[in-house]
């Protein structure tokens, strides 16, 4: 299990890495699962990522699901700041300084 936060997700401002930004990501990302993966679970997971509030806790296979999806259809960018909080375990949004969206 991995704790994501697509509402408050943080990636870098650029290739330095030098800063962030952070911004609101559920619904851009569950419409990339809603629209490029097949079956209930994946209905599932774009519901549970677009309807999340903060920092929540993935199943193995939907992290595999969701870092497929990313290395296929997101920017590199997106992929180190997913990278990142998979490390981390999501983001506590008392942490957070910046609230653009992404």
């Amino acid at each position: 299990m991995s704790k994501l936060n697509f509402k408050q997700f943080t990636m870098p401002a650029g290739i330095s890495g030098s800063g962030n930004r952070t911004g609101d990501a559920r619904e851009s990302f569950a419409d990339i699962v809603y629209m490029n993966a097949n079956g209930i679970r994946a209905h599932a997971l774009a519901m549970k990522i677009y309807r999340s509030e903060g920092a929540e806790e993935f199943t193995d296979e939907e992290m595999r699901l969701i870092m497929g999806l990313a290395e296929r259809f997101c920017t590199p960018v997106f992929i180190d700041g997913l990278r990142a909080q998979m490390q981390e375990g999501g983001n506590d949004e008392s942490d957070i300084q910046s609230a653009d969206p992404v």
